[in-house]
């Protein structure tokens, strides 16, 4: 019973979008609910800093704190406990119950979820995505999938729960990208959005 209490809390917590509470005080602005709506949102249109404390809030307090919390006070030792967990937090933030199954991409709430499942392993990912970005793609819709295929396959030396984690983020990134909030079959579109995270490739 306890599980299942605290599983249902991390579906409520990470169903909560900070971006768009934040973004809901501000009568006279307008956003595409449509589109993303993560922390990239805000950082964008509307303030840098309101854009890193809410990637915090997703990373940190929907993302660290419930492996944390698994890991080191409730002592869950369950085998897969971790997929368990980060496939609930990915699930309730990227189809949010509160926004009639819309959400966010994923990306912020991954990136605490696997730095408490793993440091040593979460630090390579960081930094592949990081030398990605800046020494070859300068996108960060590519080098996110990149990055969790190369550390998902260094996983593997680690343990089949780990690995399991980074394909299940993998996955869900994708299949988030493909539906969007939004559907369209176009077959472009699709490509676009699971290699860009966007439906039309950028012109640079």
């Amino acid at each position: 019973m306890e599980i299942i209490i605290f599983i249902i809390s991390i579906f409520l917590l990470s169903s909560i979008n900070f971006s768009i509470q934040y973004l809901s005080k501000y009568k006279n602005l307008k956003f595409d609910k449509k589109g993303h709506m993560g922390s990239s949102l805000v950082w964008k249109n509307h303030s840098k800093f309101a854009g890193l404390v809410i990637f915090f809030g997703d990373s940190v307090l929907k993302g660290f704190f419930p492996i944390f919390i698994s890991k080191y006070i409730l002592n869950f030792n369950y085998e897969y406990m971790f997929l368990l967990i980060i496939t609930v937090q990915l699930i309730g933030n990227n189809w949010s119950i509160f926004l009639n199954f819309k959400g966010g991409r994923g990306m912020a709430i991954s990136i605490g979820s696997l730095l408490g499942i793993n440091l040593f392993l979460a630090i390579i990912l960081y930094s592949i995505y990081i030398f990605l970005y800046f020494f070859k793609f300068k996108d960060g819709g590519i080098t996110w999938i990149i990055a969790l295929i190369i550390t998902a396959i260094i996983s593997l030396s680690f343990s089949l729960n780990i690995f399991y984690c980074y394909i299940a983020c993998l996955l869900f990134t994708i299949l988030k990208r493909i539906t969007g909030n939004n559907l369209n079959f176009d077959i472009k579109i699709i490509l676009n959005r699971i290699v860009y995270d966007r439906d039309v490739k950028s012109i640079n």
